[in-house]
């Protein structure tokens, strides 16, 4: 019999208590994934991916490492972690100075210290939405992300979003690579090439992500604190350098409007692009886990780190409207030099907190690079048969490879990538919370055992052309440093980005219709 859960009688609004009579099924024997078989088909007929599997299970004995993939974790094998670490493990990934440099964007961008800081406030509250509503669906399901997606988008479509989501991920792990080896660099006092230390940042994230959900979660749990004092220390010792002109707009009229905008965009961006891991590493709770637990712990999680540091990052950003010889250190030696220029002293206590913010940066880059492992495997079930491990490997020399390429480049990196982010992950996000909320109730809820079957999921026809619908219109109002679209060009000199604006009406209006029909027309 078919294990269904149905999320929306379980939890029309989330709880702080499940109730008894949850209408969520227990895996029985008989509940088996249809895929999985088929998987193990395709591992006994390729000698190299049974070596590979050997391996894995070689490595498993003596590691105990998570040798699972993105497979769909059935309850009665569930080993779920302590609750406070849905709050702890996003501390981790964002009590880390990666965030300065994206806060600096607001000065850059020709605002003031204050409105910059009340630009990442906001954007921040509201983004943060965006993935704690995400991340309530992996715990009912038992599935990764990408893979609940699959229930709106169909399995192609989902596809789609695998290739998408690994270009956010490795997008974010190459920034945290770049400004760790920057640090690291600094330290060193020049001593050691960029090159070096990316290259250290980018190994240990590996050999932790290589070894799966619990060492992550054990990881993450502890990781966060320490960065966090020295966070507070670097408010404390940076503060002196601080614009004494913090309300000072170098923009006005129509350009302040623009810029206000495209900043906007670039927090509401990093906030969004979590939506596709994010419940990633909640797959292991208990079904009836509280859904309000887990959107108000992720939820905090994401919103405390990101305002505290990025408004760190808007006062670092006046730093160098206001103090020439750091904008020129900043500008030659990027902001790890930056960053320990502003600590007392330098030499001693500064070469030390910059070691220890380096270690900060690897949360970030681990759970980048363990959640791009496991898109790739929903590309199809021949990419599940190869091992997680081999694609964290793979995808850790592709973080360097771009990391060396992009060294020199940061800010641009950062300003192109970052705000294009939001676009596709605010569609994807707003065709999960459509289904969920009105078409699964009506479809029975989840077939959890469907998901690797054609014949049961969904065509998502509607999902993709919905999401390359709302992609298409982020186009007539992005603004980049490569392209200023129509709307966006009618905002200021540079423009002003409104492409997440039309994502959200475009996908609101176009995703009900289609899926309507889809379901008329073809039952599922």
């Amino acid at each position: 019999m078919a294990t269904t859960v149905d999320l929306e009688k379980q939890d029309a609004l989330p709880r702080t208590q499940p109730d008894d009579d949850s209408s969520v099924e227990r895996d029985s024997p008989s509940a088996v994934d249809i895929g999985d078989a088929q998987v193990g088909a395709i591992r006994e007929s390729n000698g190299i991916l049974r070596f590979l599997a050997g391996v894995e299970k070689r490595i498993d004995k003596v590691t105990k490492f998570e040798a699972m993939g993105v497979e769909r974790v059935p309850e009665d094998k569930r080993q779920p972690p302590q609750k406070i670490n849905m709050l702890l493990f996003w501390f981790s990934l964002l009590f880390s100075p990666t965030l300065i440099p994206i806060g600096m964007l607001g000065p850059i961008f020709g605002l003031s210290v204050n409105v910059s800081i009340i630009l990442t406030v906001f954007a921040t509250i509201i983004g943060s939405t965006v993935p704690a509503f995400t991340a309530t669906l992996c715990p009912p399901t038992g599935l990764r992300q990408i893979a609940v997606a699959r229930y709106s988008l169909g399995i192609w479509g989902a596809k789609l979003c695998s290739v998408l989501n690994i270009i956010v991920n490795i997008g974010y792990a190459t920034i945290a690579s770049i400004v760790g080896g920057q640090l690291l660099r600094a330290v060193s006092g020049g001593s050691l090439p960029l090159v070096v230390g990316i290259v250290i940042v980018v190994v240990v994230a590996f050999v932790i992500s290589f070894f799966g959900y619990a060492i992550i979660h054990h990881y993450e749990r502890y990781a966060w604190f320490f960065a966090f004092i020295l966070i507070c220390v670097l408010w404390g010792q940076s503060a002196k350098y601080f614009t004494p002109t913090p309300g000072l707009n170098l923009d006005t009229g129509i350009d302040y409007s623009g810029g206000c905008l495209s900043y906007f965009a670039v927090i509401f961006g990093v906030c969004c692009s979590w939506c596709p891991i994010a419940g990633d590493y909640y797959v292991h709770y208990p079904v009836k886990t509280s859904k309000w637990l887990v959107f108000g712990l992720t939820y905090f999680g994401l919103v405390i780190p990101t305002i505290f540091v990025g408004i760190l990052g808007n006062y670092f950003g006046g730093i160098i409207s206001a103090n020439e010889d750091l904008a020129n250190l900043y500008n030659s030696e990027g902001v790890g030099a930056l960053i320990l220029s502003t600590m007392s002293p330098p030499v001693g206590w500064g070469k030390f907190a910059c070691i220890i913010f380096v270690l900060s940066f690897l949360g970030n880059v681990i759970a980048n690079i363990y959640s791009s492992a496991l898109s790739i495997q929903l590309l199809g079930k021949h990419f599940i048969a190869v091992p997680r491990f081999v694609w964290c490997a793979f995808l850790s020399a592709a973080t360097f490879a771009l990391a060396y390429g992009g060294r020199n480049v940061l800010e641009t990196i950062i300003n192109n990538l970052l705000s294009m982010l939001g676009y596709w992950t605010l569609a994807f996000a707003e065709i999960l919370f459509i289904e969920h909320f009105w078409f699964r109730p009506r479809l029975g809820g989840y077939d959890v055992t469907a998901w690797q079957d054609q014949k049961r999921m969904p065509w998502g026809l509607a999902g993709t052309a919905s999401l390359l619908i709302g992609i298409g219109f982020s186009f007539l109002g992005m603004a980049q440093t490569w392209y200023i679209a129509p709307a966006a060009k009618k905002i200021g000199l540079y423009g002003g980005d409104v492409g997440d604006e039309l994502t959200l009406v475009s996908v609101l209006i176009a995703y009900p219709i289609l899926r309507t029909l889809e379901i008329k027309y073809i039952g599922r």
